[in-house]
């Protein structure tokens, strides 16, 4: 009889216990269901609108090649990014992915216009595009802080690094370097052969010129398992109050940088490098008045070239008749636009989550200009 009691008394503690466990357990797992279902809600959205910025042209349809664009130009009553001209998936518009560029001197569309125009509100976005693997100096230094070229009289060498994203060298990748450069009066162009990167990522490469160089630009076309990437880099600082390079459609429009005025300059060459690796001379300058540009006007020269936009330029090399103070009148290389030539991140543009735990992220890769790219984009609720 006292053992039924105890069993009894035992029995009712083992049942105490699993009720007591359940009362705390059932809240927290309800919790957990319910964040994995916020989260699962949240990336659907994210699929969605990662779906309207890449696949959807907006409307109109080119609403990005519009000459006379303005800030978050009312025309607009669709967003997305996909090229009316391309029916492939996942090929942008570089007409409208440069209207996303915070700064472009001839208008882009706000963040608040895009999440207004996306059905957002509510929501918080980052969408960054950049290269599908980086390209730095060899200690690992991003090259808009550093110049991987020296240059020694006649003599240019540049060493570089080439890795995946996440840091890991590439081996074997192919290197091709086109360097264009200027001293005084003289011009010069020389193409180099591809040369790979060793099994830490890294290789080098050494040119004679023909002349001792003022002014540099070498061109890297980058190139892994047939996906390439190019990368603009100088011997020295450029000069920053010449002109901006600015591309829409078929038109080369050159503004006025916010700086002192100088003398008038001159286009000398206009030379676009595209997705191919082609090089030409685009355009050969008078030195007329239809070639001068001055001070007193926005957008102080602009020149439309007939199918220029279906060859896929990536990159414009300007070579000026230009004033550089205490140095004289000499030919000067100006590169743009400038956003696309740095080979590490192009851009970012939207917001950043106060916690990034709370976003969620999307990645795939994009053609822009017959470059790929990767795009990625941030979610996240913002908090009421």
């Amino acid at each position: 009889m006292v053992n039924a009691v105890y069993d009894h008394i035992f029995a009712i503690i083992i049942v105490g216990i699993i009720f007591v466990s359940a009362v705390v357990a059932l809240p927290a797992m309800s919790l957990i269901n319910i964040r994995a279902v916020d989260q699962q809600q949240l990336r659907n959205i994210a699929l969605n609108v990662f779906n309207a910025l890449l696949l959807d042209t907006g409307e109109p349809a080119n609403w990005g090649s519009f000459l006379d664009f303005q800030m978050n130009d009312p025309r607009i009553k669709r967003f997305g990014l996909a090229s009316a001209e391309d029916p492939a998936f996942y090929v942008l518009d570089p007409d409208k992915v440069q209207r996303l560029v915070v700064g472009n001197p001839l208008n882009y569309v706000d963040y608040n216009r895009v999440r207004e125009l996306l059905g957002l509100q509510g929501y918080g976005f980052k969408l960054r595009i950049i290269p599908p693997f980086n390209v730095t100096n060899v200690d690992g230094t991003p090259i808009r802080e550093k110049s991987p070229i020296i240059i020694q009289s006649k003599q240019l060498n540049y060493s570089i690094k080439v890795s995946y994203l996440d840091g890991t060298p590439i081996p074997n990748a192919q290197v091709h370097a086109i360097i264009i450069y200027t001293e005084g009066s003289n011009f010069g162009i020389t193409s180099r052969p591809p040369v790979s990167t060793n099994a830490l990522g890294i290789c080098s490469d050494t040119a004679t010129l023909n002349f001792v160089p003022k002014h540099v630009v070498v061109v890297l076309r980058v190139t892994v398992a047939d996906v390439a990437t190019i990368t603009v880099t100088f011997g020295d600082t450029p000069p920053d109050d010449i002109a901006k390079i600015n591309f829409v459609g078929d038109e080369i429009i050159l503004t006025m940088p916010d700086a002192t005025p100088r003398g008038a300059r001159w286009i000398d060459n206009i030379i676009p490098i595209t997705s191919d690796d082609d090089i030409e001379f685009l355009y050969n300058g008078t030195r007329g008045n239809e070639d001068k540009l001055n001070y007193g006007a926005f957008k102080v020269w602009s020149k439309s070239f007939n199918g220029l936009k279906k060859r896929n330029p990536v990159v414009f090399i300007f070579n000026f008749w230009a004033v550089i103070e205490g140095e004289g009148r000499q030919e000067v290389l100006i590169a743009g636009p400038y956003h696309n030539l740095l080979g590490h991140t192009i851009f970012e543009y939207g917001s950043t989550p106060e916690d990034s735990s709370s976003a969620v992220k999307i990645r795939r890769s994009v053609i822009i200009a017959g470059m790929t790219y990767i795009a990625e984009l941030w979610l996240w609720k913002e908090s009421s």
